[in-house]
């Protein structure tokens, strides 16, 4: 059944929240700008939602066929193949197409080896994904200490986000070469010191794993453009494609069993069915060895303070919380407290809103805007700075995870965590754009995590 990207106008909120919960539609939920005649925002859905959705009085306008201009873009990625690949052609600043999964394992590998063997280390991840690939990160720190801060960035976790791997190889690829000659990295019209570089690798401890879901990435790359889960089986007497898979980043364990904590009418997307095609939460939560990799990160390294993973597509600089809308004056108003299960989820009312301490949005939202304005530098794209919560809530995602686990469990570190949403709406294919414009979205996210890393402490 065929995907389209559209447009899709309401005459007030109420209308575009029905989209999620009573169409079931795909909607970029940080696109909802106010226009002539009500609400727009960007969206995917089939092409019987988008008469549903006429018939109800909406306005829609078809911009593309998604997976037919998806098939397009699968043939401009690059191909794998049994022979090795020179590190010099994993190069992403030299590429003309997405790097493939074999390129990016390769490419990390590479980054690893000399003349980086000093401030590098290879990290094999401990579970194998349901097709049987052994994922990897990178540390990338020189010398050591109890006081040094880690930052974690991740990518890869939505399959058909095919940039996000090639931005964090990028990321590697630039600091690396950078560090080991002593110079500092320009990026259009954004600098970065020899000395800050330096004090990146020798201060800090950077944790890249650019790739969580290597076999949902292949699959979207070569078989469905617009595959989102990873590639767990289908249950037992389900046939369908789509009944193959969980949405990661609904996988973790932050409200994950959201029927219980949240309000019946709350728009959240998430889903118990395992044949939704994007958003299953799976049968338990951190249930995926992905998200059991990605959660051991965390686990393995605990001097991490800050994260950041990676997907497209909105410009969105996102912090705590996507739950609820944030509060600052009741701490008792928790996720943890089991008096306002039932009540989560609803924008705009007095029955629930998370806790965030004030001293913590000050830190959240100061070093999301370092990351905003190192991108717009590169090229003048002004990507938002935002609570997570928006026209839906959702439940189970990295970020929140991360901030989370300290509120569990005090003896865990406090995490500020980050959701960057890469990619204009105005993008063909804007999940995979095409490699020309990934490009400079490579470069301007490039640029941003480089402030990030720069600014944390």
């Amino acid at each position: 059944m065929p995907s389209y990207h559209a447009t899709i106008t309401g005459p007030d909120q109420a209308a575009m929240a029905a989209l999620v919960n009573k169409y079931k539609v795909t909607v970029a939920r940080h696109t909802v700008q106010k226009v002539a005649g009500g609400f727009r925002v960007d969206a995917h859905a089939s092409g019987t939602q988008l008469r549903s959705l006429e018939k109800a009085g909406y306005t829609v306008e078809r911009l593309e066929d998604a997976d037919k201009t998806g098939k397009a873009r699968q043939k401009e990625a690059r191909k794998l193949t049994a022979q090795a690949v020179a590190p010099e052609a994993l190069k992403v600043a030299q590429s003309t197409g997405y790097l493939n999964i074999d390129e990016v394992e390769a490419a990390l590998a590479a980054a690893a080896l000399a003349p980086n063997k000093a401030f590098t280390k290879l990290i094999s991840l401990p579970n194998k994904t349901w097709e049987q690939r052994t994922c990897h990160a990178l540390k990338l720190a020189k010398g050591s200490g109890g006081t040094r801060a880690g930052i974690y960035l991740l990518g890869g976790v939505h399959a058909r986000e095919w940039g996000s791997p090639d931005i964090l190889i990028h990321f590697v690829q630039l600091v690396c070469d950078a560090y080991r000659t002593n110079t500092g990295i320009t990026i259009a019209t954004k600098k970065f010191t020899a000395a800050q570089i330096q004090s990146i690798v020798e201060t800090k401890d950077i944790y890249i794993f650019p790739q969580a879901n290597p076999d949902g990435r292949h699959y979207s790359m070569t078989t469905e453009p617009m595959w989102r889960k990873n590639r767990r089986p289908a249950p037992a007497g389900h046939t369908q494609t789509q009944c193959v898979g969980v949405d990661i980043n609904r996988n973790y364990d932050f409200l994950w069993d959201f029927p219980t904590y949240f309000d019946p009418a709350s728009p959240i997307t998430n889903s118990v069915d395992p044949c939704d095609h994007d958003v299953y939460i799976g049968p338990s939560a951190t249930s995926e060895p992905e998200t059991k990799n990605a959660v051991w990160m965390f686990d393995k390294f605990p001097n991490i303070r800050y994260f950041v993973d990676l997907h497209s597509y909105s410009e969105d600089i996102l912090y705590n919380w996507g739950d609820d809308e944030n509060q600052t004056t009741s701490p008792s108003m928790n996720f943890q407290n089991a008096s306002f299960n039932g009540k989560r989820g609803i924008a705009n009312d007095k029955a629930y809103r998370e806790y965030l301490a004030s001293a913590d949005r000050t830190i959240a939202v100061g070093l999301a805007n370092k990351m905003r304005d190192a991108i717009k530098a590169v090229r003048g794209r002004v990507y938002k700075t935002e609570q997570a919560m928006s026209l839906y809530p959702t439940a189970g995602t990295s970020d929140d995870y991360a901030f989370s686990r300290h509120i569990v469990n005090p003896k865990k570190a406090k995490v500020y965590s980050y959701t960057v949403e890469w990619g204009s709406p105005s993008n063909p294919t804007p999940f995979h754009p095409a490699y020309p414009e990934m490009k400079q979205i490579i470069d301007e996210v490039t640029s941003g995590l480089l402030a990030f890393c720069i600014a944390a402490s």
